[in-house]
């Protein structure tokens, strides 16, 4: 298995050095892989951010590159992609245990989302990047917000259930920025923001109580 890390690396320069160093070499070494080049600086970027976290540089960064490969390829964009862990390692030389640890050390350190789809496929959701998400997150807290608002003027009563079918409805079908077959997944996902938005939802009770009633 192809290593791409040597141990005089730490003795003889700063991490940030090691990192860049890395970086480069992680670059040449995908180019003579069969991937996705389109992907290419997106797999690099999500290397990039995990060594930046990490207190120590993996010793074999091989099986980490491809895994950030793996993350990145495996956006909700690309579904359907029913590839097995074991038919993508054999194109790479890499064992599935390897893949799902390196998988796992990744989105736990870069606080991933990760979805199933009906199949029990992964897909996986960048929060500090992801367009999509961010979108999802906006329209949740100015949806909440205003119902909250209604609720406070208007005594208009708050479903969170309701609320969250009616913005993952206008998420996938009308806005189109995932697939309507995750839209289980989807909504799961929307149900946690706005149940996190809604901890404010005690405060105008609060305040309706005191003043409007």
């Amino acid at each position: 298995m192809l290593e791409l890390y040597t141990p005089n690396y730490e003795i003889l320069n700063t991490k940030e050095r090691i990192t860049v160093d890395l970086l480069k070499e992680s670059q040449e070494f995908l180019e003579q892989l069969d991937i996705n080049f389109d992907l290419l600086l997106d797999t690099i970027t999500l290397i990039y951010r995990y060594l930046r976290k990490c207190e120590k540089i993996p010793h074999n960064l091989f099986k980490f590159l491809i895994s950030a490969y793996y993350i990145v390829s495996r956006h909700p964009l690309a579904f359907p992609l029913h590839e097995s862990k074991q038919d993508f390692c054999e194109k790479f030389g890499l064992q599935p245990s390897s893949l799902e640890y390196s998988v796992d050390k990744i989105s736990n350190k870069l606080n991933l989302v990760k979805i199933l789809d009906d199949m029990n496929y992964p897909y996986f959701l960048d929060p500090d990047s992801d367009l999509g998400l961010k979108f999802v997150k906006n329209i949740v807290k100015t949806t909440v917000e205003k119902s909250m608002m209604k609720f406070l003027l208007y005594n208009k009563p708050i479903n969170s259930q309701i609320l969250t079918e009616q913005l993952v409805s206008k998420i996938i079908f009308e806005e189109n920025i995932f697939p309507e077959e995750l839209f289980r997944q989807f909504y799961e996902i929307t149900f946690e923001f706005v149940e996190e938005k809604f901890q404010d939802y005690y405060d105008y009770v609060e305040l309706q109580q005191k003043y409007l009633i």
